[in-house]
C-alpha cells in the first residue's frame, strides 16, 4: 500500500543526476533470463555447424573405449592421464568453438544490458537485507509476485512443448525398439534438434519480455516526485534566496570598487537626469579612454556627487551618455566609433583645466 502511494506521488521522469547515481550503485535493469537464453541459442547455432563432427569424434571415442573393454590393462596414474589427454585432443576441435560461443554470448548479453559498469556498491554490507520485516516485504512485493508468475508461465510453456512432442510422436517412440542404432541416433538427433529449437524460441520470447519488464520497473522506481525534482534543482543551482543575496552582495562590492575608481576619472558625461558615465584616459597606459564608472538613477546621482566633491568636470551630452551607458561596460575601453565624440569632450575638459 505504501509502495502504491509512493508511486502515485512520483509522477516525474528521473533526472540525469538520479539516473547516474542509480547506475553508480549498480541499480541497472538486468534480466536473469536473457543470459541463459542467449547462451543456449549460441550453443544450438554453433552445434549446427560442428554437430556432425562432434558425433563422429564421439563415436571414435566410444569405439576405442569398447575395443579396450575386453582386454585387461593396468590403469596407473600415468596411463589414465595419457588416456584423458588423448580424449581431450580428439574432442577439443569441436568443444572449443562450442565453449567460445557460449562464453561470448553470456558476456555479450551482460554487457548489452549494463554496459561497461564497475562498482563495488553491491558488495558493501547492507544490514537491511537481514531485517526480517524487510525480507517479508520483499517476499510479498510486486516484484516477487511478478517473478513467480514469470517462472510459472515459462515452466508451463516448456512443459506444454515437451508434452506436445512426446504425445505427437508417441507411435514413433514405441517403434524405436525395432530400429537399429544408427536409425535411432538419426531420429533422436532430428527430433531433439526440433525440440531444442522450439524451446530456445520460447526462452528467447520470455527473456525479451522479461527484459522490457525490468526496464519498465526500473523506470517506475527511478521516478521522482515534484518536490524531489525541485530539491534537486535547488541543490544544483542553489537556493533562490541565497542566490539573490549573493547577487546583491556582489553588486554592492562591485559598486564600492567602482566608486573607489571614480576619483581617477577625467570627466563625467551625464544625460543629465538619468545616466552618468565616468571616463579616464592616460595616454601612456591606455590605447583609448576607459569607462571607470557608470550608473542610472540613484547611482548616477551618486557618481555626480562624488565627482563634484573631487572636482571632476561634469559634461552634459545626452546622446553620448546614453550610448556609452548601453554599449561600454565598466573597465572596458570605448569603441573606435566613439573616439571623435569622446575626444571633443576631453579636449573641452583639458581647455577648462588650462584656464
Amino acid at each position: 500500500m505504501a509502495e502504491q502511494q509512493d508511486n502515485f506521488e512520483r509522477t516525474e521522469e528521473a533526472s540525469p543526476k538520479r539516473r547516474e547515481e542509480a547506475r553508480s550503485k549498480g541499480n541497472v535493469p538486468v534480466s536473469r533470463a536473457v543470459i541463459p537464453a542467449a547462451t543456449l541459442l549460441a550453443a544450438v547455432l554453433v552445434f549446427r555447424f560442428v554437430g556432425e563432427e562432434f558425433v563422429v569424434r564421439l563415436g571414435r571415442l566410444f569405439v576405442g573405449f569398447f575395443a579396450l573393454a575386453g582386454a585387461r590393462h593396468e590403469m596407473g596414474g600415468e596411463k589414465l592421464f595419457s588416456l584423458s589427454l588423448e580424449s581431450g585432443l580428439v574432442m577439443a576441435p569441436v568443444l572449443a568453438p562450442l565453449f567460445l560461443g557460449v562464453v561470448l554470448a553470456g558476456v555479450g548479453t551482460g554487457l548489452l544490458q549494463t554496459g561497461f559498469l564497475f562498482t563495488a556498491e553491491p558488495l558493501k554490507p547492507d544490514f537491511s537485507r537481514i531485517n526480517p520485516l524487510a525480507g517479508l516485504r520483499r517476499i510479498f512485493s510486486l516484484d516477487a509476485v511478478a517473478e513467480m508468475l514469470k517462472a510459472m508461465i515459462a515452466l508451463s510453456a516448456l512443459g506444454a512443448l515437451g508434452f506436445h512432442f512426446l504425445y505427437a510422436d508417441l507411435a514413433a517412440l514405441v517403434s524405436l525398439t525395432s530400429l537399429g542404432a544408427e536409425e535411432i541416433l538419426l531420429y533422436t538427433g532430428r527430433e531433439g534438434t526440433h525440440l531444442i529449437g522450439f524451446g530456445v524460441g520460447i526462452m528467447a520470447l520470455f527473456a525479451g519480455g522479461d527484459y522490457f519488464y525490468k526496464r519498465w520497473r526500473s523506470e517506475v522506481k527511478l521516478r521522482m516526485s515534484r518536490q524531489q525534482l525541485k530539491e534537486e534543482i535547488r541543490e544544483q543551482e542553489g537556493d533562490p534566496l541565497t542566490k539573490s543575496r549573493l547577487k546583491g552582495m556582489r553588486q554592492k562590492i562591485s559598486r564600492r570598487r567602482m566608486m573607489a575608481d571614480l576619483v581617477k576619472a577625467d570627466v563625467v558625461i551625464t544625460n543629465p537626469d538619468h545616466f552618468a558615465v565616468a571616463l579616464s584616459y592616460r595616454m601612456d597606459a591606455m590605447k583609448a579612454p576607459r569607462v571607470v564608472a557608470k550608473g542610472a538613477g540613484f547611482v548616477a546621482e551618486k557618481i555626480k556627487e562624488i565627482a563634484a566633491q573631487n572636482r571632476i568636470p561634469i559634461v552634459e551630452n545626452k546622446p553620448l551618455a546614453r550610448l556609452l551607458y548601453r554599449v561600454v561596460e565598466v573597465g572596458q575601453e570605448i569603441h573606435e566609433s566613439l573616439y571623435r565624440a569622446v575626444a571633443e569632450v576631453l579636449a573641452y575638459v583639458y581647455r577648462l583645466r588650462r584656464k
